[in-house]
């Protein structure tokens, strides 16, 4: 596994374990985030650490007792980034929620973060 890889992989164990310092320590301070299927009202872009935990801190109570139900992590041929496929088990709901995102990192940081997920969940 790339050093992309496992850096995603460990963003996505601190926060399914609710430690959001942990998670942010993984961003370098100039991370993008981008949600091109946002919803209307919802940012479509946030930038930098703080821009993230101010986008995170309304959904922070969501992840208590989520659990991880599938992974599938994808080398590509552009250096430093990788496509994840995931859905997430939600207390409550009926099934898990799908995930997809690209992910690119540079100097032991996340930099990049490009989520497609599902609006309508």
């Amino acid at each position: 596994m790339s050093q992309t890889a496992d850096l995603f992989r460990a963003a996505l164990e601190q926060v399914i374990a609710g430690d959001y310092g942990g998670y942010l320590d993984l961003f370098a301070d100039d991370v993008e985030f981008e949600f091109p299927f946002a919803p209307a009202g919802r940012p479509r872009r946030v930038k930098g650490k703080d821009e993230v935990q101010a986008y995170m801190t309304p959904l922070i109570g969501r992840y208590d007792g989520a659990s991880l139900a599938s992974l599938t992590v994808y080398e590509t041929d552009v250096p430093d980034t990788i496509v994840a496929e995931m859905s997430i088990a939600f207390p409550g709901l009926p099934e898990p929620r799908p995930f997809v995102a690209v992910v690119r990192s540079a100097d032991g940081q996340i930099v990049s973060y490009r989520d497609y997920w599902k609006p309508s969940a």
